[in-house]
Order: structure tokens, then sequence, then C-alpha cells
């Protein structure tokens, strides 16, 4: 895939993720929710056209079968377990782009619910080196890419508390341009029972799972 692009969705897990939707949200919900964002990033990651290779990184098997569902257009990668993390799961993600030939990286969450093709192809037409899609508080950062040539590929990922931030200063530190994206759709992440019920008024029929099994964690 000389020339192209390679998007990386890391996964932490299905049902042990998105623990601060509340007590009322057990695993089984979590693991719904989850699912169902993920098929749709995963989706709009496919659709847009804008990929060689679509990777899905995760140490959790339920979340690797996801993949399945796409055929080919999806490749699962199994974490292994000692470069458990968020931030190692991007570092493996790059190395095999840069293996299969990628030129450029776009790292995507896979909480991004709201997300379209015609969102992936905005963020994957950026030609600075480094390109920066913060969350709605603007401190995280729920999309990146980055161009895998020269000193770019020694970029630190920095995902965590203050992470939008901290990767200005990496790109600083390189001396790569950055460029800040805002996409609405990127910036709308799903981490409380507040967002799970802006969620469900926005987009009510498209996210996945049957509303009932959301009254729960409201």
């Amino acid at each position: 895939m000389s020339g192209s692009l390679a998007i990386v969705v890391p996964v932490r897990s299905l049902a042990g993720g998105k623990t601060r939707l509340g007590p009322d949200a057990g695993p089984d919900l979590r693991a719904a929710i989850t699912r169902a964002m993920l098929r749709k990033v995963l989706a709009a990651a496919t659709a847009s056209g804008a990929a060689s290779s679509v990777l899905l990184v995760s140490p959790d098997p339920e979340a690797l079968a996801v993949a399945g569902e796409f055929g080919r257009a999806v490749t699962p990668v199994d974490q292994p377990r000692d470069r458990s993390g968020l931030n190692p799961a991007i570092d493996l993600g790059r190395e095999i782009a840069i293996a299969g030939g990628a030129d450029r990286m776009l790292m995507l969450f896979a909480d991004l619910p709201l997300l379209e093709a015609e969102n992936v192809l905005d963020m994957a037409g950026t030609l600075t080196p480094v390109a920066l899609a913060s969350d709605r508080a603007g401190t995280g950062t729920n999309a990146l890419l980055l161009h895998l040539a020269g000193p770019a590929r020694d970029f630190v990922f920095q995902f965590g508390e203050g992470s939008f931030d901290r990767h200005l200063a990496e790109a600083k530190r390189l001396g790569l341009f950055v460029t800040p994206v805002k996409i609405a759709a990127m910036s709308f992440d799903l981490d409380t029972p507040e967002d799970l019920r802006e969620l469900l008024y926005l987009d009510p029929e498209d996210f996945g799972f049957p509303l009932a099994e959301t009254d729960r964690a409201s």
C-alpha cells in the first residue's frame, strides 16, 4: 500500500470500558454500547475509501471479532499482554502501518458514535505532518493524523489526560507543523450518562442497540 493511509482504531475491551457510565450500566450494557460505537467508527473508516488498510487493535477477542463483520476491509490486530495500554496499542498500529508501506496513519477512537465517512475524509486530507481533532472540552485528542516520514516516525503518542496540549508539545519538540481540526462528529465521544442521553437525543435510531437497554444507564 505504497503512498497510502492506514487507519488505526484501538479498543481496550468491550465490557471492561466505559465505567464512567455509572453503576447502573453493567458489563453487558457497556459492551453493547462500545460494540455499537466501534461498528459505527469502522463503518465510517471503510466507507470513506480514504484508507488502504483499517487496523483494529485490541487485546479483547470479542472486540477483535467485530472486524470479521467487515470482511477483508478491517484487519484485527491482537495486542500482546506485554504491550498493554492505549499508547502501546497505537504504537503497534503504527509499526504495522509502516511495515505495510503506509506513509500516513490516522488514529480514530472507537467511541465516536456520530462519525461519518465524510469526517474521515476531511481529517485524512490534512496536509501538515500532524493533525489533531480534540474532544469537546478541547483538552483530549479524539483523532490524530500523522505523516510517517522523517522525524514524525519518532512522534511519541501522549494519549491520556490533557493529551491535546501534550501532542502539540510533542510536535513542537520534533519541529513538526500541526493543524488543529474542528470536526463536530469527532469531538463527540461518549463517556458519561449525560453523553449517552445527548446521543440518544441527537441520533436515536442509528446508534445500533435497543433504546430500552439505555434506560438503565440514564
